[in-house]
């Protein structure tokens, strides 16, 4: 014998009901969501002007990096020695920094003073300690750093003057035997470029080079530097010839030199 079981119809108003319930918990649900959100939003108060809110959007999406274009045959303006103090030296010298003397500070620069000018200034062109070579900033001349250097010294008790040592004049004969030196040792790669040799015309390559000194420069001919073989690859050169041949070098590069900064100047 089976059951017989008989479902009851459901009317169109309890559909509704039961409709209706289902939807009211997600409702629920969004509305305290969309209430919370609000009330969030309507606690955010922005009390910065326009202004400042741009400068704050600026800020937060500027580059990292600036990439600069720098032709170098156009003629430099030098600056000052208070110029040259507030663009590099200040960031160390103004708080005392690393060590370093205090701007205005006679008792820190008292001892530094009595050293002398020259060897004051020696340790501004080639860094001391904890202090890097021209400040950190390569493109300064040496005028420049002699002039920051007097800038601050002065303003600590002394009286110099911003000068620089005068290269030895070379006389006719020693610049025909730094040629012949040259031609016979160091042509070979100077002249064309080879092995990562400085051109004579190179006048970009030279500056640099020129900022280092003489000392410098002699002391990489003899030793070999920047590339190059000590003593041309001859090492049976005298040192007073390798000296030679770089004088040669040096005057032949700052003759390009000059005559780029002429040709810029005239257009």
């Amino acid at each position: 014998m089976s059951e017989h079981l008989e479902v009851t119809k459901t009317t169109p108003l309890e559909f509704v009901y039961a409709l209706l319930g289902g939807l009211f918990a997600p409702g629920l649900a969004i509305v305290m969501i969309v209430l919370l959100a609000v009330g969030i939003q309507m606690r955010q108060v922005d009390n910065a002007t326009a202004s400042e809110s741009d400068q704050v959007v600026r800020n937060r999406i500027k580059p990292y990096g600036v990439s600069l274009a720098v032709d170098p045959n156009v003629p430099k303006v030098e600056m000052t020695g208070e110029q040259v103090y507030n663009e590099v030296c200040t960031s160390c010298h103004g708080s005392g920094a690393l060590q370093s003397p205090k701007f205005k500070d006679s008792a820190a620069w008292g001892k530094r003073l009595g050293q002398g000018y020259d060897t004051l200034l020696l340790h501004a062109l080639k860094g001391i300690r904890q202090m890097p070579a021209r400040g950190g900033e390569p493109d300064l001349t040496d005028m420049e750093v002699a002039r920051a250097m007097v800038y601050m010294t002065n303003a600590a008790g002394a009286s110099f003057e911003p000068v620089l040592a005068k290269e030895r004049v070379l006389s006719a004969a020693e610049l025909a035997r730094g040629q012949s030196v040259y031609t016979a040792k160091c042509a070979s790669c100077h002249d064309s470029g080879m092995t990562g040799a400085q051109k004579l015309n190179d006048t970009a390559a030279w500056t640099g080079l020129i900022k280092e000194g003489k000392d410098a420069l002699y002391a990489a001919a003899i030793n070999g530097s920047f590339g190059g073989p000590a003593k041309g690859g001859d090492l049976t050169l005298a040192d007073a010839d390798v000296k030679l041949a770089v004088d040669y070098m040096v005057a032949q590069a700052k003759t390009a030199i000059d005559a780029a900064k002429t040709a810029t100047a005239k257009k």
